[in-house]
């Protein structure tokens, strides 16, 4: 099969207009299967290593023809003059790899001596002069093996001179009196190093020689180290049939020597460097396509050794995004490198637990633009929120996340920010963009795992599912093995989760899936689920109070319409509200799966009749659980909806001679019991909750169990002659159980005030 990225890439090559002037998309869209190539061998994943190619057989951004033209100059020339040439280039430009290429090059001339010097290994100008002319008489000995003693010793006494001498980066030799004669026992001077210059010149011409010095990464050194190797380059280039080859960011270059020259700066260290090199060259930028080529090359490795699928439409979203958005800032070979590697690295860690796409579209962002990676994570409020209700509101946001942006692409050669922002940022954040996306699309994002959704944001940036999130492909195992395993261990499993506070994630990230679960595993997760009801946490919040235990409910009421209509279903409902535990999540399980007269007919989950049957056993559950403890005791605020189901489905009167017998035993537990029907408030400025005050929902609610004279006639038995004129609102001292009883005798007569006003007016 054809290489997926070739195919793109040649898709892509000519950059159609109607390609470049489609509106950005919205993200990849959902996954469609698309068969891929399959490795041999094995899947380790392999890294790009930033060596540079060695032969013109590796040359991948067309060098070997510039290489060689450089190395035929050398080659070809009769001046005897030396010839210092500056190859010129930024960092991972391939220069070390044009240089490998001029090697090869000048092998097909047999008179010229190659000679690599790599400044890096010596630390001192000292050991730089001694070593250089060392290695110079190293390789011109293997040349000249006749002549290899004699000229060796020749070199080594010269480069030794220099290494006491004090030389001037112009080139001029002074012999310093107090160091001429250390270590060499015997007076210096100029004159004979000026003489060991001429004998190793006259070797040169008699042999018919040409040296040609290749020195690469000037630009690592210090400042010192890089004014030193000037210093050599302008001795060694006094010798005739020597010339050089000075591979180096003509920037850093410029700087690190140009402090010290002249009037300081850039503009002082090129003039100096002018002075030195009489061919400067700049290495030519490698090809667009041939970039993009070897970075897709390196992608579709990555992709593949991760054992990840892609998509053709997630196939054409990275090439149209990383085209638009990254493209612009590869421009270099080793940009490509980094790039490949940082999605090597980043796509085995998450596979199957974010978008693949968007991890490596934001591993680009961090490769090309690093400063806007940092804001990104920093600041995720502004990349995933929308922008408000009102004009004014979006203004001020659009600004905001402007200026965090603008200065996140600040100094690093971006030619189009708002390219980025539209073309990039917008497809990875679509709420960054003019186009309204309301809540509905978070549920999406979170299914496609999606960087813009904040239940997965944060694992884009740690490479790992955070503490208390739920792995997908843990999920993904979960629902795929539940048909086959027992009850036990489906409810060891669970018990799991919970142990691990993540039964919310769980279930969340089961509602994502819950109309892709397989029948047989729906039905078995609908039970389990159901089972273990009293694992699920209760949250309190203005706006998330029982969110996971509602969650929950629906999530069964779900897998249940998975599972085949009819008996079968009905038998499923059956068993679960037989074993759910405990009650108030059994009673929220049923107000899920109970048809709503509002809704559509084909809505409905089990027939009138299986509703019926499985209320009826809730609430036979709901009654033998009441007649051991009183609800109001061991249920707190669910025990209402207990009484009211068990009150639906017995005779009528069956509740309120439980709860009579109850208060008459122990007059004190009407508080207890009034105290269920009274939820929590949220101060609006504080967001600290505070019992709610005793309303006429709850009196109501409480009227249809047991007669609300009966209640007030004990509520004055215990709080006396205040309750003759109660009050409904009452001071942070009053306790709950009085205020209560004040709010319920006072609305029970507001109650008979509407009574008698009624039936005065028929």
């Amino acid at each position: 099969m054809k290489n997926w990225m070739e195919k793109l890439v040649a898709q892509f090559k000519n950059r159609p207009a109607e390609f470049l002037s489609s509106p950005p998309d919205r993200g990849p869209p959902p996954n469609k299967a698309m068969p891929q190539p399959e490795l041999s061998g094995s899947t380790a994943h392999n890294y790009s290593s930033d060596q540079p190619i060695r032969s013109k057989t590796e040359d991948r951004f067309n060098r070997w023809p510039f290489a060689k033209r450089i190395a035929d100059t050398f080659a070809t020339r009769r001046d005897p003059a030396s010839l210092v040439v500056g190859l010129y280039g930024p960092w991972g430009d391939g220069k070390t790899s044009t240089l490998h290429l001029m090697e090869e090059a000048l092998a097909e001339h047999g008179h010229v001596v190659v000679v690599r010097f790599n400044p890096w290994l010596f630390q001192s100008e000292e050991l730089l002069l001694r070593g250089f002319f060392a290695t110079l008489a190293e390789a011109l000995g293997k040349a000249l093996p006749r002549k290899h003693e004699e000229l060796g010793n020749l070199l080594k006494r010269y480069g030794m001179l220099l290494s006491v001498a004090s030389i001037s980066i112009g080139g001029v030799v002074q012999i310093k009196a107090g160091e001429a004669v250390k270590g060499l026992g015997e007076a210096l001077s100029t004159v004979e190093i000026d003489e060991l210059r001429s004998r190793v010149e006259q070797f040169l011409e008699e042999s018919g020689r040409r040296v040609v010095v290749l020195i690469d990464d000037i630009d690592r050194l210090d400042r010192a180290e890089t004014q030193g190797i000037f210093k050599l380059v302008k001795l060694s280039a006094g010798f005739n049939h020597t010339s050089c080859v000075l591979s180096f960011d003509d920037e850093i270059v410029a700087a690190a020597i140009g402090e010290k020259y002249g009037q300081g700066g850039i503009g002082a260290g090129r003039a100096f460097l002018e002075k030195i090199i009489q061919v400067p060259l700049h290495l030519p930028p490698p090809d667009e396509m041939a970039l993009r080529t070897v970075t897709f090359e390196g992608v579709d490795a990555a992709v593949s050794g991760s054992g990840i699928t892609l998509s053709q439409e997630q196939m054409d979203a990275f090439v149209r995004h990383f085209v638009d958005g990254l493209e612009p800032q590869l421009g270099t070979p080793r940009h490509a490198k980094l790039y490949v590697n940082a999605i090597t690295f980043a796509l085995p860690l998450l596979k199957g637990e974010v978008h693949p796409v968007d991890l490596m579209l934001l591993e680009g962002v961090r490769t090309f633009y690093p400063k806007l990676y940092r804001a990104i994570r920093d600041n995720p409020e502004y990349f995933l929120k929308g922008a408000g209700d009102n004009h004014q509101q979006r203004e001020a946001r659009r600004q905001r996340v402007g200026g965090v942006i603008d200065e996140a692409l600040e100094g690093i050669g971006v030619r189009d920010k708002d390219q980025v922002r539209k073309r990039l940022l917008e497809v990875l954040f679509p709420r960054l963009g003019n186009m309204g996306y309301g809540p509905e699309w978070d549920k999406q994002w979170a299914r496609e795992q999606r960087i813009c959704s904040e239940q997965y944001f944060k694992r884009y940036f740690t490479y790992s599912v955070p503490p208390g999130d739920v792995s997908d492909t843990e999920v993904t195992r979960l629902t795929e093995q539940f048909a086959s395993i027992s009850p036990e261990i489906a409810d060891g499993v669970l018990k799991g989760f919970a142990e691990r506070a993540a039964m919310p994630q769980l279930v969340r990230k089961l509602r994502n899936r819950e109309n892709e679960i397989q029948p047989a595993s729906a039905q078995r997760l609908a039970s389990a689920v159901a089972r273990n009801g009293a694992l699920l946490p209760r949250e309190r919040g203005m706006f998330t109070s029982d969110l996971t235990f509602r969650q929950s409910a629906i999530l069964v009421a779900q897998l249940l319409r998975r599972i085949p209509s009819g008996p079968e279903r009905e038998a499923a409902a059956d068993e679960i509200f037989q074993q759910a535990q405990g009650l108030p999540f059994a009673f929220e399980c049923l107000r899920w799966v109970r048809h709503d007269a509002g809704q559509p007919e084909a809505d409905r989950i089990i027939a009138v009749e299986a509703e019926g049957r499985v209320a009826n056993t809730l609430a036979s559950r709901i009654r033998s659980q009441a007649l051991e403890s009183p609800l109001y005791q061991g249920f707190g605020a669910d025990a209402p909806a207990l009484y009211w189901l068990w009150n639906k489905h017995s005779d009528g009167s069956a509740v309120q001679a439980h709860l009579r017998s109850c208060f008459q035993a122990n007059p004190a537990a009407v508080d207890n019991f009034l105290e269920s029907f009274v939820g929590y408030a949220w101060g609006m400025e504080s967001g600290l909750p505070h019992r709610a005050d005793f309303d006429r929902g709850s009196y109501d609610a409480v009227a249809k169990l047991i007669e609300p004279d009966f209640i007030v006639t004990n509520l004055k038995q215990r709080y006396g002659a205040q309750l003759d004129t109660p009050q409904f609102h009452h001071s942070s001292e009053t306790s709950l159980a009085c205020r209560i009883a004040h709010q319920f005798t006072f609305i029970h007569l507001k109650v008979q005030e509407e009574k008698v006003h009624a039936a005065d007016q028929a």
